[in-house]
Parts: C-alpha cells; sequence; structure tokens
C-alpha cells in the first residue's frame, strides 16, 4: 500500500504549520504497463497493480486522497485505505511530513460528529514523511460509505506541538471503496 504513497510524496514540505488546504483526487499517470489500473472517484483515486513474477503476483490496490496546500503543487499529505496483504483488514494510513509531535497520534474526525472519530498510530517516520495506520471497523468504514461530503478532518500535532488540521472529503469515496472490493 506504501508504494503510491511514497511516490507521491517525495516532494513533501519539512515545514508544517496552520494549514490551509485542499482535498483532490491524486494525478494518475496512465502507464503502458497492462497491469496497471487507476480510476477516479470523486476526492479518491483507485490505483492497482499487479507486482512480482508471474508464478507469484499479487494485486498491490488502494483508494488514496492528496491534501495540497494552496498554490503548491507537490503534496503536503496523502489518505490511504487498502490491504497490505490479501486476507489482511482494511486499514487507513496517513502520510503527513516529517515535522510531527511524539507521543502523539492522527485523528480522523467529522465536523459535525455524526461519524465517530479514530486514533491512528505512528508506524514509522522515513524521510519522505511520517506515517500513521490503524484497521478499519466495520461499522467506521459504513459511516463513512454514507457521507458524500467534505466534512472530515484529520487531526495531527507538529513538532512544536500545535494543532495542525487537514480537511478529508467523503465524496466518492464510496464508488472507490467498491472498485477497490473488487479487486
Amino acid at each position: 500500500m506504501t508504494k503510491w504513497i511514497l511516490l507521491t510524496l517525495s516532494a513533501l514540505l519539512a515545514q508544517v504549520g496552520p494549514v490551509s488546504a485542499e482535498t483532490k483526487a491524486p494525478a494518475a499517470a496512465a502507464p503502458s504497463d497492462p497491469n496497471f489500473k487507476s480510476a477516479t472517484y470523486g476526492d479518491w483515486s483507485f490505483h492497482c497493480q499487479t507486482v512480482g513474477a508471474a508464478a507469484q503476483a499479487r494485486k498491490s490496490c488502494e483508494v488514496v486522497q492528496t491534501v495540497n496546500l494552496k498554490d503548491q503543487t507537490a503534496p503536503f499529505a496523502q489518505i490511504a485505505l487498502g490491504k497490505p496483504t490479501a486476507g489482511d483488514p482494511l486499514m487507513a494510513t496517513v502520510v503527513v511530513p516529517i515535522n510531527v509531535s511524539f507521543p502523539s497520534a492522527v485523528t480522523i474526525t467529522n465536523i459535525d460528529k455524526e461519524v465517530k472519530s479514530i486514533d491512528l498510530s505512528w508506524r514509522r517516520c522515513v524521510p519522505g514523511g511520517c506515517f500513521a495506520s490503524v484497521p478499519l471497523k466495520e461499522e467506521t468504514l459504513k459511516q463513512w460509505r454514507s457521507r458524500n461530503d467534505a466534512s472530515g478532518k484529520v487531526n495531527f500535532k507538529n513538532a512544536a506541538g500545535q494543532d495542525v488540521v487537514m480537511p478529508m472529503s467523503f465524496k466518492g469515496l464510496s464508488s472507490a471503496l467498491e472498485a477497490l472490493a473488487k479487486e
């Protein structure tokens, strides 16, 4: 799952302060690889690629939303949903710039509090960003699928201990998750 995130986050901003951001599905290049699929559903993109030799080939699929800062071309952060390997639960992963505070957590909430918030645990930091993830419960997925608005928020603390709040859109998520389930 993190392959796509790492590819698109190579130019992450290193300084994190107050965020004025917009969410969108990442622009997907149309590679000539027949083992690659990509589609956009509202503010989410679906990516699926067959990796490995024919005898041991496996699919790596996820749905992704990118958060860009106003007037910046490089992604600020990404939210991804996918299964690291077949049989694993669906995971939510958020990647943010490396300027984060420990101990802390990433939280996904809803502006109107209809959707129960979830906490993601930090997993690792690499030069391209810090990763937080959590297995998604069916109740959370059901709530997220029922939304088609931009009422979500992703919260974390930067290294100075300041709260950073990013938007998260649910627009197109249900359709993107349907595409993911078919793979």
